[in-house]
């Protein structure tokens, strides 16, 4: 997998790479991550994560705001395209973001996409392209292309990849000790409500999204590959 390029002068690659697990946590759980999610996600002490954090305050990326007794973190600017940490992950094909269809057997091909290397940094990642709009309140639409971390378990609250016999659809997960379920993010849409007697598996979590753009005109274009 190739590595996107990275511009020296304006910011180190553990600082773009710092930067951006930020905004990829933020994106999903709408709330910065700890400094010690930080220092787990990179494998390093939470003392240097702090001196990366701060380096990021002072190239303007990040700033403190105060707020009550503490001083936490915000973002203020992204990593510049040209300074972004990529590799490149294959896209499988297309999963339902409405009703789930039959699964295909084969997903693979020559198509691949550039992501955040910190997506990679815990497991197998492939993207799929989703189709419908269930998924509309969590900001995912038709068109949108999901990263999804392959692993077979997930917790509660998570977004999945996931299918029930022969079909796929990507929602959801209500995993309670009284109540399995995958759930839309859309009131015209009803959940799937699971039981022991289904044939249910997670194909994966979805750890990052890439939005569909949008033409000049207003009409949506395909992400740009």
């Amino acid at each position: 997998m190739g590595q996107g390029r990275h511009k020296e002068d304006n910011i180190t690659l553990r600082q773009a790479e710092v930067m951006q697990e930020i905004c990829r946590h933020f994106s999903i759980y709408k709330k910065m991550p700890t400094m010690q999610q930080l220092a787990t996600a990179f494998k390093i002490a939470v003392p240097s994560i702090y001196d990366i954090l701060q380096e990021l305050v002072g190239k303007g990326y990040l700033k403190r705001i105060e707020k009550g007794n503490t001083r936490p973190y915000v973002i203020n600017r992204e990593v510049e395209p040209a300074s972004l940490v990529t590799v490149q992950i294959p896209v499988l094909g297309e999963i339902p973001g409405g009703v789930p269809v039959e699964e295909e057997e084969d997903r693979s091909g020559d198509e691949t996409i550039a992501v955040d290397k910190a997506l990679t940094k815990n497991g197998e990642v492939f993207a799929l392209r989703v189709n419908g709009d269930s998924m509309i309140g969590a900001g995912i639409q038709t068109g949108d292309i999901v990263i999804i971390r392959h692993q077979p378990i997930a917790a509660d609250g998570d977004i999945v990849a996931a299918s029930i016999g022969s079909e796929v659809t990507l929602k959801r997960l209500v995993n309670k000790p009284d109540r399995i379920a995958l759930e839309p993010e859309n009131p015209n849409f009803k959940p799937i409500e699971l039981t022991r007697y289904d044939t249910f598996r997670i194909i994966g979590k979805m750890v990052g999204i890439i939005k569909r753009k949008e033409s000049d005109d207003g009409r949506q274009q395909s992400p740009e590959i």
